[in-house]
């Protein structure tokens, strides 16, 4: 019996001592398996986002642009894109991550670098952005979005949507949206030249949860010009056209806003909003 009992008392001790050293082991592989991409909080992708994509800015900048070249680019690009869809899964885009592309176009400064890095898609002849709002506030860390100037609008959508043309907004507004996101409308000329233009593009911008969402829609109607404001550029000859070009824009600033066709056209970016704001 007595033997029965030392026995017993052996196979005991050795059994929980097993468990302990396997319960050791075990967290011993939770403290050191390795975090992969996937497995990242969001924040942390967003990091190793803007550190990979500055890294592509360093290694491009003193290479020569040739087929090769283009090619190594166009990889990186899409290296990036993958890491933005990881990053933007949750968004109110439909099919984002499936259908989007990425903003940026090169790493080239003279080519167009500079895009605020997100993705795209076209719905409704409708140019929809998403960006995450930690690599947004990196683009623009002094920007504080409830109160955005209208300077700062005209600088957050030419970072976004100009690519070989200048965005000139005539009239900005700021917007309280049905979930009382904040978001903002802009009303601009767009163009590559100065001249006694109409508003030709609306723009909106607007914050849900962790993103931020831009969307462009060109003007598709025909506008009345401002009489008031044409006589100013018409007034001035050619050796003054770019301060004909200042004062024609101040002008659009001050009396469209007012003008009729100001409502009808900030109803149609409310129209905008509503494919992400629901």
């Amino acid at each position: 019996m007595k033997y029965i009992f030392i026995i017993l008392l052996f196979l005991f001790i050795s059994c929980n001592g097993q468990k302990n050293n396997t319960d050791t082991i075990k967290n011993s592989e939770e403290k050191q398996s390795p975090t992969t991409i996937d497995g990242q909080n969001r924040l942390e992708k967003e990091l190793h986002y803007i550190k990979q994509r500055n890294s592509n800015v360093d290694y491009f900048k003193n290479k020569e642009i040739n087929d090769k070249i283009g090619h190594q680019m166009n990889d990186s690009i899409l290296a990036l894109e993958k890491l933005l869809k990881n990053i933007l899964s949750t968004t109110r885009i439909p099919n984002l991550t499936k259908n989007g592309q990425i903003n940026l176009q090169t790493f080239y400064p003279e080519m167009g670098f500079g895009m605020l890095d997100g993705l795209w898609v076209e719905k409704e002849e409708t140019m929809l952005l998403c960006i995450s709002d930690y690599i947004f506030y990196d683009f623009f860390p002094e920007y504080k979005f409830e109160n955005l100037s209208p300077s700062q609008l005209e600088n957050i959508f030419s970072a976004a949507f100009a690519a070989g043309h200048v965005i000139t907004s005539i009239h900005s507004y700021k917007i309280d949206t049905l979930e009382n996101n904040q978001a903002y409308g802009m009303i601009s000329i767009d163009g590559q030249d100065i001249g006694p233009f109409k508003p030709n593009t609306l723009y909106a911008l607007t914050t849900i949860e962790n993103n931020i969402y831009l969307i462009s829609k060109s003007i598709n109607q025909e506008l009345k010009g401002l009489e008031k404001c044409t006589a100013i550029w018409n007034n001035v000859d050619s050796a003054s056209e770019d301060e004909a070009w200042k004062n024609y824009c101040k002008c659009y600033h001050k009396e469209f806003e007012q003008h009729e066709q100001a409502q009808q056209l900030k109803r149609e970016i409310d129209k905008m909003l509503a494919l992400i704001v629901k």
